[in-house]
């Protein structure tokens, strides 16, 4: 089965071995909110290198190395259901563009370098660091405002993916999501691995976690955010994807859009610090309660909303249990027609109810077999978890605010919008082609492209 891999979203904190010192700023956004249409569709290591995981490891090496099974979970659901969505953003002065994956799931800015040598480097746009008269090359990650003394004397990092690790080193420069533009630190990769990149329709990867960067100035949201002395972009970001792969989708920073809501934003606290994790109080089938999230206490229900997940996860017992209540008696598939009927799939968070249809949780063709849009997985290791991912970002629009440290969540209004007063930055959406739950499938995406 075809695998295109994503970047990390759950997997476990990134492990360094240095401490954190300083931090500063500064930054020149613009003075209106930034609305991102979506498309869906070096040297060698030195002996200051060190390694993190974005999560994507390959299951034996998951299984092997005791990493976080939310890895795992990620790492399966990409095997399943090849999906993404990635827009445009600018670095540097002048500015050079890049296609980037939009992580809810990783903390840092990650792009090629022009100094990387591997054959998928040479399939994508490259950053030219010496082609930016605003670029500083940034020695160590725990000293993110200090020049490199030389290109010996520099942290050297290594990501590791689902079939494939990056090598990077760190760089400060001025990066734009549209209008709004800040000073912030990211990794330039000088090694890539072909997969995951060699495939990919995307050069790099922006990570929108709440709190899971190396340092301060490797978080681009915060950057743009605090660089606001004007106050009028809000410390929010917002995603909003299309019903259909062919359809609109785009991601805004600095407000969200009213117009994209076809009901009140519902605001709820991130429950643990890091990803944007949430406590939600029950799910429900056709409106009636399940009483899943009984057994966990006070807890309750945890759940995570990740850009980077092609599938809904969760508890291996719990989604079992909830396979059979959606009329999927034997795992994820089973045969039906189109006249075949399935329930709503409803998440209770406080008092209020948000109910999925079947569409939006299941592929449902004319003839042949249903998939669901589920799957059962093992303990995490940070307690049962169930990770929204894009079947739950499709039904509603997500808004992330990082200084209150809340999301909000609302029914999403899928209708055509001309965006009015905001600068867009469409999210292309993706499904490459190739083997797609199982069936041969060919590229389909918003770009136009056949």
């Amino acid at each position: 089965m075809k695998f295109l891999a994503l970047l990390a979203l759950l997997g476990q904190f990134p492990a360094h071995g240095h401490q954190l010192r300083s931090s500063a700023a500064a930054i020149t956004p613009e003075m209106r909110a930034v609305s991102i249409p979506l498309k869906r569709t070096a040297p060698s290591p030195s002996p200051h290198l060190h390694r993190q995981g974005l999560g994507l490891l390959s299951l034996q090496e998951i299984q092997g190395s005791g990493a976080s099974l939310v890895s795992q979970m990620r790492a399966q659901a990409r095997q399943l259901h090849a999906l993404q969505y990635y827009g445009e953003i600018q670095v540097g002065t002048p500015p050079q563009s890049f296609a980037v994956i939009f992580d809810t799931g990783s903390g840092q800015l990650m792009l090629p370098s022009d100094r990387c040598d591997s054959e998928a480097c040479q399939k994508h746009r490259a950053f030219h660091q010496k082609n930016s008269s605003t670029a500083v090359p940034i020695g160590w990650a725990d000293d993110p405002l200090t020049r490199a003394a030389s290109d010996s004397d520099r942290d050297t990092t290594v990501v590791n993916f689902a079939a494939g690790e990056a090598v990077g080193q760190f760089v400060r420069d001025r990066v734009c999501l549209g209008r709004a533009c800040a000073l912030a630190n990211f990794v330039e990769m000088t090694e890539e691995s072909d997969q995951p990149f060699g495939a990919a329709e995307w050069d790099g990867v922006l990570g929108l976690a709440q709190s899971l960067s190396d340092h301060v100035e490797f978080n681009i949201m915060q950057k743009l955010f605090e660089g606001d002395k004007s106050g009028v972009l809000k410390p929010v970001f917002a995603v909003y994807l299309g019903r259909k792969i062919e359809d609109d989708a785009e991601i805004t920073f600095g407000d969200f859009r009213s117009e994209r809501m076809a009901s009140s934003l519902h605001w709820v606290n991130v429950s643990q610090e890091g990803y944007w994790q949430f406590q939600f109080d029950d799910l429900t089938i056709d409106g009636k309660r399940t009483g899943t999230c009984e057994k966990y206490g006070p807890r309750k229900c945890q759940g995570v909303l990740d850009t980077g997940s092609s599938l809904m996860m969760g508890p291996r017992h719990d989604l079992d249990a909830l396979l059979s209540r959606l009329n999927f008696e034997e795992g994820t598939q089973r045969s039906c027609s189109e006249t075949t009927k399935f329930p709503k799939l409803g998440f209770l968070i406080g008092e209020q109810l948000f109910e999925m249809d079947a569409d939006d949780y299941i592929d449902h063709p004319k003839v042949g077999d249903c998939w669901a849009h589920l799957m059962p997985v093992g303990d995490t290791g940070r307690g049962a978890i169930f990770v929204l991912g894009m079947p739950f970002l499709r039904a509603f629009y997500t808004v992330y605010d990082m200084k209150a440290k809340q999301v909000g969540i609302a029914k999403a209004r899928h209708a055509s919008s001309k965006g009015a007063d905001m600068a867009a930055v469409k999210l292309v959406s993706l499904r490459p082609a190739g083997d797609d739950l199982g069936k041969d499938q060919r590229r389909l995406s918003n770009d136009g492209r056949k």
